[in-house]
C-alpha cells in the first residue's frame, strides 16, 4: 500500500501533485520525515547506521588525543573572567606586552569553557569539541532532508561532511562556529516555507559574535540572501526557486548586523574581526591559516572531489542548481584555497548544493527496528578503545605538551622563552610567556618578528634573549635553537623529558 507521505516525498520539488483533486487548492508538500512510526513501533532508515557511525568517529577524534595548543589559553582566560567577574580586556599572560589592550573576541567561548569545566568537570572539553561537531552534522542531515535528499544520498553526504568536521574539531570556538553555521543554513531553509523562522537569526548572530570572529561569514550568508531577494537571478539551470521576500530579508539582515554590535567591544569588533582574518602575519605563523597542502591525499579528496561532482552535474545532467547554494559553496571554496581552516564550512555548504542533485533518487531499503541495535553497535566499535582522561594534556610526538618540563620551570622562577606551541600550556600553568596563540594581540609590535628570528636562529639569539632578560629556554630537542644553545657557553642544559629540553642561563 502506498502511503500519502510517500506520494509527497516522490513528487518533484515545486510540483503541485493532487491539486486538481483538491478543487484547485494548492497544498504545501510535507517535509520528509526523519523518523517514521509504523505498526512495529519506531523504525529508522538504515542510513542512520552510517550517520551514527560518522558521529561516533567525530567523538572518537575528540577522545583520541589529549589537549594541546589553544585550549589552554582559552581555559586560562575563562578562569580569569570567572574569578574577576569581568571580561578580560588587557594582557595578563605575557611579559612582552603585559598590560596591552586585548580585544578578546572569543570571550564568550572562554567563559563558557571555564564555567563548564568548573561545573561538569574536564568532560566539558569533549562536549564543546565533539559534541558541537556532532550537532553540526545532525543539523546538516535535517537540512539535507528538507531539501529533498533521499536517505542513501544523505548517508553519503554525512561521510563527506564528517571528514572535514573531524579535521577542524578541537575544544576551540571554531567547533561551536560550525554548529552556528549549520543552524543558520537550516533556519534559512525553513524560512522559505515559513517566514517566521527568520526571527531566529538575530539571536543566533548575537551569540555567534560573542563566541568567534567567523560571525562575519554568517553576516555574509544573510547578505547573499538579501542580494538574491532583490535580484532573483534565474537563467537556464541556475535558479533562485524560493527567494525570501525583499523586505523580510532586508530587515533580518539589518537587525542581525545590529545584534552583532551587542558585545563588550562594540562596533569595533566587526572591523577587528575582519582585520584579524585577513592578516598576513597569521598565515606566516599558523598552519590552519595557510593554503591547503595538496600533497595530502585527504585534502585532495575533501576539496577536489566536491568540485568535480559539481562540474560533472553541470556537464552530464540537466539538474537545476540553486544560485544560493552554488555561490555560497563557491565563495567558501575560494576561502579554503586561501586558508584551509574553512574546509568544514565549505563541506557543509556543498552538502546543501549536492542535496538537490539527482543522486540515489530510487530507494528500495525500508525503515527497520533493527537499525537501532546495529547503529548502537557501530557507535561502540568506533568509540571503544583506550583514550587519555578528559582534560589531560597530550603527551609525546611533535604536538605533545611539555608536562614534566613545565613542572620543572614552576619550581625554578625566571623568565622563559619557549615555542609558540608550548607557550599556551605554560599560560595555563601560570608561567608568563614571550608569545602565544593569541597572535592578534602581538600585531603592531616587534614580538612576532623577534620570535621568528629566535626560532630560526637567523641572528645571534643571545642578543634578543639578553634584551628580554630570559633566564630559561624551553625548546624542542634537536632543533636549530637547541643545537645553538647546547654549544653556547652562556647556557647549559638543566632538564630534558621526551622531546622537550630546558636550558638555563649561566652567564649574565
Amino acid at each position: 500500500m502506498v502511503q500519502a507521505s510517500d506520494v509527497h516525498e516522490r513528487a518533484p520539488a515545486g510540483s503541485q501533485a493532487g491539486s486538481a483533486a483538491d478543487g484547485g487548492i494548492q497544498r504545501r508538500p510535507r517535509s520528509p520525515r526523519l523518523l517514521r512510526v509504523t505498526g512495529r513501533g519506531l523504525a529508522l532508515h538504515p542510513a542512520w547506521i552510517v550517520i551514527a557511525g560518522v558521529a561516533a568517529v567525530l567523538l572518537r577524534v575528540g577522545l583520541r588525543e589529549g589537549l594541546n595548543s589553544d585550549a589552554w589559553w582559552h581555559l586560562a582566560a575563562g578562569q580569569w573572567m570567572l574569578s574577576h567577574h569581568a571580561v578580560i580586556r588587557s594582557d595578563t599572560f605575557s611579559y612582552t606586552v603585559h598590560g596591552r589592550p586585548w580585544v578578546a573576541e572569543e570571550w564568550g567561548f572562554e567563559f563558557l569553557l571555564a564555567w563548564m569545566v568548573r561545573t561538569f568537570g574536564p568532560v566539558s572539553f569533549w562536549l564543546l569539541s565533539s559534541g558541537a561537531c556532532i550537532a553540526a552534522l545532525l543539523v546538516s542531515v535535517v537540512r539535507w532532508r528538507k531539501l529533498g535528499a533521499r536517505w542513501l544520498w544523505v548517508a553519503v553526504l554525512a561521510i563527506l561532511a564528517g571528514g572535514p568536521l573531524a579535521i577542524g574539531e578541537a575544544p576551540r570556538p571554531q567547533s561551536l562556529s560550525y554548529l552556528f553555521f549549520a543552524l543558520e543554513l537550516l533556519v534559512l531553509t525553513q524560512a522559505r516555507r515559513n517566514i517566521r523562522w527568520l526571527l531566529c537569526l538575530p539571536p543566533l548572530l548575537l551569540v555567534w559574535a560573542n563566541v568567534h570572529g567567523s560571525f562575519l561569514a554568517g553576516l555574509a550568508v544573510l547578505g547573499l540572501e538579501l542580494v538574491l531577494a532583490r535580484w532573483p537571478f534565474s537563467k537556464g539551470r541556475l535558479v533562485v526557486s524560493s527567494p525570501l521576500p525583499l523586505r523580510a530579508a532586508g530587515v533580518t539582515f539589518g537587525v542581525a548586523v545590529l545584534s552583532t554590535l551587542v558585545n563588550p567591544h562594540g562596533p569595533g569588533l566587526l572591523s577587528y574581526a575582519y582585520h584579524v582574518s585577513s592578516s598576513g602575519q597569521l598565515s606566516a605563523l599558523i598552519t590552519e591559516w595557510q593554503s591547503p597542502d595538496f600533497h595530502s591525499a585527504v585534502l585532495i579528496l575533501l576539496i577536489l572531489v566536491p568540485a568535480a561532482a559539481v562540474l560533472a552535474s553541470l556537464a552530464l545532467s540537466d539538474a537545476r542548481l540553486e544560485v544560493f547554494d552554488l555561490v555560497l559553496w563557491g565563495g567558501l571554496l575560494l576561502a579554503t584555497l586561501h586558508a584551509q581552516r574553512f574546509i568544514p564550512y565549505a563541506a557543509m555548504a556543498w552538502g546543501g548544493l549536492a542535496a538537490r542533485m539527482p543522486a540515489l533518487r530510487r530507494e528500495t531499503i525500508k525503515p527497520s527496528l533493527l537499525v537501532w541495535p546495529i547503529a548502537a553497535l557501530a557507535c561502540f566499535v568506533f568509540v571503544a578503545g583506550p583514550h587519555p582522561p578528559a582534560g589531560a594534556p597530550e603527551r609525546g610526538g611533535d604536538s605533545g605538551m611539555p608536562v614534566a618540563a613545565t613542572a620543572y620551570l614552576q619550581q625554578h622562577p625566571g623568565r622563559v622563552f619557549s615555542s609558540y606551541w608550548y607557550n599556551d600550556y605554560l599560560i595555563h600553568a601560570g608561567i608568563p610567556v614571550f608569545v602565544d596563540g593569541r597572535t592578534d594581540l602581538y600585531f603592531g609590535t616587534p614580538v612576532l618578528s623577534e620570535y621568528e628570528k629566535l626560532a630560526s636562529v637567523s641572528q645571534d639569539p643571545d642578543i634578543l634573549l639578553n634584551r628580554w632578560k630570559v633566564q630559561y629556554v624551553l625548546w624542542t630537542k634537536g632543533s636549530a635553537l637547541s643545537v645553538f644553545l647546547s654549544h653556547d657557553h652562556a647556557w647549559r642544559q638543566v632538564f630534558q623529558a621526551g622531546s622537550s629540553v630546558v636550558f638555563q642561563r649561566v652567564q649574565p
